[in-house]
């Protein structure tokens, strides 16, 4: 079919979405409308032809099939034969509605002509005079006043008469031997195909409903457990169907559903980012029946087997959460290429996000730490602890590390993450200054303070700036609090998180912050230092001069694109990347905080852990799981404050496109919002109680139509389970135990662990140990 569309002199597409394939080929696209958009009649299967009421106008230049046609066929000059169009006027009273001149409402802005279904329907129900479907004494007067018809008697036949000359039945032998084509030692199993409940059509209908993909989002191949087993395949496993007319690949269903040597395809997939691996006619029969015309899809003969790549080399250049992300979820899915990771820190693979929490010491440095030495052995990888990466040949495929050693690579992962972004003309002799990137910055400020434990009672507290007021800065903002440090705030604007939050929800965060015994200064920034050696103070641009011990500057980062642009690769603000998280060059991922994609970067540790999964599943041949960009998330972790938000937080103005949904308590600092466009859920502020977070992400995430869900936003009332055990989730408030309960129950697969129990679904970062404790009680207990 392809081929023929490209051939073809001239092709013209009438389609009512933008998604078909089809249009790729067409030199003329005709809009048109859909079934709720037209007026016009449906038959089902039981004979009974129902009336369809026009419920709204087409969009844009949208118009009926009969209208187009008719349109067509005027301009070929068939005005006679196509005599449908007449001029516009008002529906005739309700008790005309049988008149001639029955037509709908004018189609289009500005029409002066509209489309005359009753005349149309009149006509192909008198071609039916004198035959065994007589329905030509039926119009739209009748269908209008009844709703439906049904032709014919109750039941067809019960007379025993059949529409034959001789009115008896006429019963058919046929051969029952195979006319398909036979299984042979190379293509031994018999392939069938299928429909599937949510995707009845190839998706340029259903595919558009976010519910529906909800249910199976990718293709997959039913295979009986004895024949999976015999070609060492597993359940969920990336396969290859094979045969002398193409290849699909598809993600294994291992079940007794399927009977011993058939495979069964669903058929709704098809062409995909480029790739057209998941469409199940690649390898379907070519047959076509000789009475019906049928073409055999039913019956062909294919082999399967696991997706098997040759063995490479692996350099991961970062050792952050996208370099820890790639590495957990590669090794579930390949044991043997060899994986370097080099790492300028002498601590590698750490959670920074909790640094501040490690500088408070609610959280040790082992609890910080993602994967350890042990690790790195049972993972098979290499890390080079202290050495970075000077030069990459993307020629040679070739890095240089600073200390001047060659690595060659097959595949290399950049993960370089982000630097701190600093103030201008901050004095480089004055100790005492940090940004808080690294353990070394942490530990650094410890010694400075000389604070070894929480909530020092000493008479003269250490007295530190933090310069910024976004999710860092009022983080470690509040463990220097907890610490019985004296915190000052110093913010540029005129209040917190303006990019996360709105001004109402800003506002009962001042009041919060304040109420804490953190002073705040709005609208102003650091002009001048104080100190010989060690910074002993700052005067800000308002005049005012606050005397301190340390300052801390979190006001955002930049990212590290600079050894990707040396090496050419394509950047902007970071370093491109496609679908699949590959860069220019196709041996080159980027993931993290270094990576754009589509104009847009995320610099959250979900983010980087999204984009290392879809890298490391396409490394393994997956190409159905394409990056679709990140849900922007923002979880103020500070004792007693419940705040987070996602999506966007407001909405453009004069667009009535969007809605707002608002709970206010300003006495108890009780605020939500929800912002809905187009019947979706797009955004979301949570503050003093933050119970619908897992399910508003996953509604904001998914794209889910909120239909009927719509009347419970904000009105859930669930509380929140208690923590049990040691406090795993901050950002959700989840303990070890919840979550062992949780997988005692049944719970044994760790992506649904993670949505049952909303750990790792914050920021991200405690997802290894929800692992671990997943692995742990999962672990088989060894009998003698």
């Amino acid at each position: 079919a392809e081929a023929a569309l490209k051939n073809a002199k001239f092709v013209v597409v009438q389609e009512m979405s933008n998604r078909p394939e089809t249009l790729e080929y067409a030199d003329v696209i005709l809009p048109a409308a859909t079934w709720t958009e037209k007026e016009g009649t449906m038959t089902n299967a039981e004979r009974r032809i129902s009336y369809l009421h026009k419920i709204t106008e087409p969009p844009g230049e949208a118009l009926p099939d009969a209208e187009i046609i008719t349109r067509f066929a005027h301009k070929m000059g068939f005005e006679k034969a196509f005599d449908y169009l007449i001029p516009a006027a008002p529906l005739p009273p309700e008790g005309e509605l049988d008149a001639p001149h029955l037509a709908t409402p004018p189609l289009g802005a500005g029409g002066q002509w509209r489309l005359n279904n009753a005349k149309i329907f009149a006509e192909h129900a008198a071609l039916t005079k004198g035959t065994n479907i007589d329905i030509s004494d039926l119009n739209y007067a009748i269908l209008k006043q009844y709703g439906t018809y049904q032709w014919g008697k109750a039941r067809l036949f019960e007379d025993k008469k059949f529409y034959t000359p001789s009115q008896k039945a006429q019963i058919h032998g046929c051969d029952d031997a195979n006319k398909s084509e036979a299984v042979t030692p190379q293509y031994p199993l018999i392939l069938t195909t299928m429909r599937i409940r949510d995707q009845w059509h190839t998706m340029s209908r259903t595919g558009k409903v976010n519910k529906l993909n909800q249910h199976i989002a990718e293709p997959y191949l039913e295979i009986h457990p004895f024949d999976a087993e015999k070609r060492h395949i597993k359940d969920g496993e990336m396969i290859d169907i094979v045969n002398d007319r193409g290849q699909v690949r598809a993600r294994a269903k291992v079940t007794e559903d399927i009977k011993k040597g058939v495979v069964a395809l669903p058929m709704h997939w098809g062409k995909k980012n480029g790739s057209d691996l998941g469409r199940a006619n690649n390898i379907t029969n070519n047959l076509v029946d000789s009475r019906s015309k049928e073409p055999d899809f039913k019956f062909s003969v294919v082999e399967v087997s696991k997706i098997i790549t040759p063995k490479r080399k692996i350099i991961i250049i970062g050792a952050g959460a996208a370099g820890c992300g790639f590495i957990n979820t590669y090794r579930g899915l390949n044991e043997d290429d060899e994986i370097h990771v080099f790492s300028r820190e002498i601590h590698p693979f750490y959670n920074r996000v909790m640094l501040p929490d490690y500088v408070s010491g609610t959280q040790t440095w082992e609890q910080l730490q993602k994967l350890t030495e042990q690790d790195f052995y049972e993972k098979n990888i290499i890390v080079h602890k202290g050495v970075g990466v000077n030069r990459i040949d993307t020629q040679s495929k070739i890095i240089e590390d600073d200390k001047g050693n060659l690595h060659n690579y097959d595949i290399l992962i950049l993960g370089m993450g982000s630097r701190a972004n600093m103030l201008r003309d901050v004095p480089q002799h004055l100790t005492g200054i940090f940004s808080m990137r690294s353990r070394h910055d942490a530990d650094n400020l410890l010694k400075t303070l000389q604070v070894d434990t929480p909530k020092s009672d000493s008479p003269n507290p250490k007295s530190v700036v933090v310069v910024g007021g976004g999710l860092l800065g009022l983080e470690m903002a509040a463990s220097l609090n907890e610490m019985g440090v004296k915190v000052n705030i110093v913010q540029r604007i005129s209040r917190f998180m303006d990019r996360q939050l709105d001004p109402l929800a800003s506002q009962l965060l001042h009041e919060e912050i304040v109420e804490h015994g953190i002073d705040v200064y709005y609208n102003d920034a650091v002009q001048t230092y104080f100190g010989k050696e060690k910074i002993e103070g700052v005067r800000l641009s308002s005049g005012r001069k606050i005397e301190c011990d340390a300052m801390v500057v979190a006001v955002g980062t930049i990212p590290n694109v600079e050894l990707a642009r040396a090496a050419s690769l394509a950047c902007n603000r970071g370093v491109i990347i496609n679908d699949y998280c590959q860069t220019s060059d196709p041996s080159v991922f980027a993931m993290g905080e270094i990576a754009e994609w589509r104009g847009q970067m995320w610099g959250i540790t979900v983010g980087a852990e999204e984009q290392a999964t879809v890298a490391a599943r396409f490394l393994s041949g997956d190409m159905a799981n394409p990056y679709k960009g990140s849900l922007s998330m923002n979880i103020l972790k500070m004792e007693g404050l419940n705040l987070c938000s996602l999506g966007r937080v407001e909405t453009p103005e004069n667009d009535p496109n969007f809605e707002e949904i608002l709970f206010i308590d300003k006495a108890k600092r009780y605020y939500k919002k929800c912002i809905i466009h187009n019947d979706k859920l797009v955004g979301a502020i949570l503050m003093g109680d933050k119970s619908e977070f897992l399910e508003f992400k996953n509604w904001i995430q998914n794209g889910i139509e909120l239909s009927e869900k719509r009347l419970d936003l904000l009105r859930s009332g669930k509380k929140a389970e208690p923590v049990l055990g040691k406090l795993v989730c901050s950002c959700n408030g989840v303990g070890q135990g919840n979550l062992e309960n949780k997988i005692r129950s049944g719970c044994s697969n760790f992506q649904q662990l993670c949505n049952e129990t909303g750990a790792g679904t914050g920021c991200g970062s405690c997802r290894t140990e929800v692992k671990a404790i997943l692995d742990k009680v999962l672990e088989p207990v060894a009998t003698y």
